[in-house]
C-alpha cells in the first residue's frame, strides 16, 4: 500500500482517487476549492461524449472510456451517460468529415449519413443548411459533468480516500525517501507518489520542476430560451451536434438546467487562472445566436443562463500524461485542450497505473512531456 496524494478534485483527480483507493491505497485528495467548484474545467450538466473524432487514437481510446463510465454508473448507481445520438456536421466536401468517416470506419464504430432532409426528418428541431451532410453517431450523448466528478469523489471516500477541500499546495520538495506537499500555512505534508491534475494552475505548480506551454483560455457558453415546445429540443428529440466547419457545439434540453446549451470551441481569451473575467458581455452572446439562428431557428436570441469556463490548452491539443523529468513518483496529466472530460476516466485509470508503476496497455507517447520541451 503506497501513500498517495492527488491534487486537484476535478473530472481526473477525482477518477485517480477512485481508482486508486479502490485498490487498497491511502489516497488524500487536496482541492484548493470547494468540491465541485466553478472555477476550471469540471463542472456543469453537460460535456460531450462521443467516438467521432478526425483522429484515429481518441476514437479508439474513446473505445475504452465507454465501458469505464458505463462501470462508474452501475458502481454510483446513477445515470451520469445519456447516448442522444451525435450529428457532425459541415459542408458535404469538408476535409473533416472525410476523416471522421475513415476513423470510425477503421475503428469499426456504427454510424449513419444524413442529408439535410433525411435530418430534419429525424431532427425537426435542426436544420442542416444546404451543401452540408452530416455524420449521425448513435452511441454519442452527455455526460452530467458536475454529476461524475461527485460521484467520483463519493465513491473514493467509501473506499478510504480522504478529501481535503479548501486546501492549496504552493510547493512540491522531492526528499529521497517521500515528496513533500507544501500547503498553504505552511503545512507539510509526506507522500510515496504524487499524482497532479490541478488543470489550469498545474504549470504555475510545477514550474520550478519543468516548463509547461499551457495556455488557459476564457471560454463562455450560454443557454437560450425556445420558442417552439421545450420538448422538440429534449435528449429524446435532438442530439448532440458539433459543427466541425465552425466548430460551434450544443446539446439537447438536459432537463437540469434551463434553455438549450450552445457554445464555441474556439480558444477564447489567453487568461490567469484566478483572474479570469468572469462577466459576460453582448461579445461573447453574439457569435452563438448566429450560431442558433443558422441551425435551431426555434430558439429564440433569450439567453437563460450563462457561464465562464476554462480551456487549458497546448500547443498541439493534445493532452499531457507522463511523470516529472527526473522524478517518476511525480504523475502529471493535464492540457486537455477543450475535449477532454469525456476521457476523465480513462485518464484517472491511467494515473492509477502510472502512479503503482503499472503498465499501461496503449501506445501514448504522443502524450509525453518531451515533444513539448
Amino acid at each position: 500500500m503506497a501513500r498517495i496524494a492527488v491534487l486537484g478534485a476535478g473530472g481526473v483527480g477525482s477518477a485517480a482517487a477512485r481508482f486508486l483507493a479502490s485498490e487498497g491505497h491511502a489516497v488524500t485528495v487536496l482541492e484548493q476549492f470547494a468540491l465541485d467548484h466553478d472555477q476550471g474545467s469540471s463542472y456543469g450538466t453537460s460535456r460531450i461524449i462521443r467516438k467521432t473524432y478526425t483522429d484515429g487514437l481518441y476514437t479508439a481510446l474513446m473505445g475504452e472510456a465507454y465501458p469505464l463510465w458505463d462501470a462508474l454508473e452501475r458502481e454510483a448507481g446513477e445515470p451520469l451517460l445519456r447516448r442522444t445520438g451525435g450529428l457532425f456536421f459541415g459542408p458535404t466536401q469538408h476535409p473533416e468529415l472525410a476523416a471522421i468517416r475513415q476513423a470510425l470506419g477503421e475503428n469499426h464504430v456504427r454510424f449513419e449519413e444524413l442529408d439535410p432532409a433525411a435530418c430534419a426528418r429525424r431532427f425537426p428541431a435542426f436544420r442542416l443548411l444546404p451543401g452540408e451532410s452530416a455524420v449521425f453517431e448513435p452511441e454519442a450523448g452527455f455526460l452530467r459533468a458536475s454529476a461524475c466528478v461527485r460521484a467520483q469523489l463519493r465513491l473514493a471516500t467509501a473506499h478510504g480516500a480522504r478529501v481535503r477541500a479548501g486546501t492549496r499546495v504552493v510547493a512540491l520538495e522531492p526528499r529521497a525517501d517521500r515528496v513533500d506537499l507544501v500547503l498553504e500555512g505552511g503545512e507539510v505534508l509526506g507522500f510515496d507518489r504524487v499524482v497532479v491534475s490541478a488543470g489550469p494552475w498545474t504549470a504555475r505548480l510545477l514550474s520550478p520542476f519543468v516548463p509547461l506551454p499551457f495556455t488557459v483560455t476564457r471560454q463562455v457558453y450560454c443557454h437560450f430560451e425556445p420558442t417552439a415546445p421545450l420538448e422538440a429540443f429534449g435528449a429524446g428529440r435532438l442530439p448532440v451536434w458539433i459543427d466541425f466547419a465552425t466548430n460551434f457545439y450544443g446539446f439537447p434540453h438536459d432537463g437540469e438546467a434551463p434553455g438549450v446549451k450552445v457554445a464555441w470551441h474556439q480558444p477564447g481569451t489567453p487568461t490567469v487562472p484566478g483572474q479570469v473575467g468572469r462577466a459576460i458581455h453582448e461579445v461573447d452572446r453574439e457569435p452563438l445566436r448566429q450560431a442558433c439562428a443558422a441551425h435551431l431557428p426555434g430558439l429564440s436570441p433569450r439567453v437563460v443562463l450563462e457561464r465562464v469556463c476554462l480551456y487549458t490548452m497546448t500547443p498541439d491539443h493534445d493532452f499531457v500524461v507522463d511523470t516529472l523529468p527526473g522524478e517518476p513518483r511525480v504523475t502529471v496529466l493535464g492540457g486537455l485542450s477543450g475535449h477532454g472530460f469525456k476521457f476523465t476516466v480513462l485518464l484517472g485509470r491511467i494515473a492509477a497505473w502510472k502512479a503503482t508503476d503499472q503498465r499501461v496497455p496503449w501506445e501514448l507517447s504522443r502524450w509525453a512531456l518531451a515533444r513539448l520541451a
